[in-house]
């Protein structure tokens, strides 16, 4: 049991990770690919990590210790899945914004149909995520998770993600904000407008307006949306962080 439990830590662990966690975690990747890439991973880590435990040798132990870890894993995995939200997120406030929400498309990894932006600013944070380095981050801290033992520490801080929803609205409110700055001067511009003038109407200026100018402000936005990407990777980091030390 103590060789198993070698492999067996870092392995359900891993799972959990592979549940939740972004571009790993997808639908597009096959389950067979999940557990191959999770079994090969735990096998590297079986020989590398130091003083873990004995598994379990009986049923019911070590069904809730799987369980644990395996809750564990998709906890870190969540964090990292937050980070690619926030910038989803932000596409979609900056579709209801330039009035583009009701052009969608049928994404395979979701259950409906999602908008436009969504689904450009997730595979926008998707590259952002592989660029800086998310996955690399995402498992140096499943490693360094067994620094602190393989028991229920992780729980204790359970509020340093479910902080993760603040970080989530305001990086997409940062992000889609210029947007709405232009959307809202141009909402006002052809509100007075149509005082004065009766024939120059929402549907006729202001639409192709909102959208004209909205994908333009956007795209000239994204060059900038490394910073926040960063921001975003750290504050998932120091969220980790919080759950281990716990």
């Amino acid at each position: 049991m103590l060789w198993l439990g070698h492999f067996l830590w870092p392995f359900l662990r891993i799972t959990g990770i592979m549940l939740t966690a972004p571009i790993i975690g997808s639908s597009m990747v096959p389950n067979v690919v999940k557990a191959i890439l999770a079994a090969a991973y735990a096998a590297a880590l079986a020989g590398w990590l130091p003083n873990l435990p004995a598994f379990p040798d009986n049923l019911f132990g070590a069904m809730y210790i799987g369980i644990i870890q395996i809750a564990f894993g998709a906890m870190i995995g969540m964090v990292m899945q937050v980070v690619i939200s926030a910038v989803a997120c932000a596409g979609e406030i900056a579709g209801l914004s330039m009035s583009l929400s009701f052009s969608e498309l049928q994404f395979r990894a979701a259950t409906g149909s999602t908008p436009v932006l969504f689904d450009m600013m997730l595979w926008a944070g998707m590259i952002g995520f592989l660029v800086a380095g998310g996955p690399e981050w995402m498992f140096a801290a499943l490693v360094h998770s067994f620094d602190h033992g393989v028991g229920l520490n992780g729980f204790a801080s359970c509020a340093d993600l479910a902080g993760m929803g603040e970080v989530l609205f305001r990086a997409a409110v940062c992000l889609s904000l210029p947007v709405m700055m232009i959307t809202l001067c141009i909402n006002l511009t052809v509100g007075f407008t149509t005082v004065f003038a009766p024939q120059i109407n929402i549907l006729s200026i202001g639409f192709p307006l909102l959208i004209l100018a909205g994908i333009w402000v956007m795209s000239d936005s994204v060059l900038y949306g490394g910073h926040v990407m960063h921001w975003l990777m750290n504050s998932g980091m120091n969220s980790i962080s919080g759950m281990i030390r716990g």
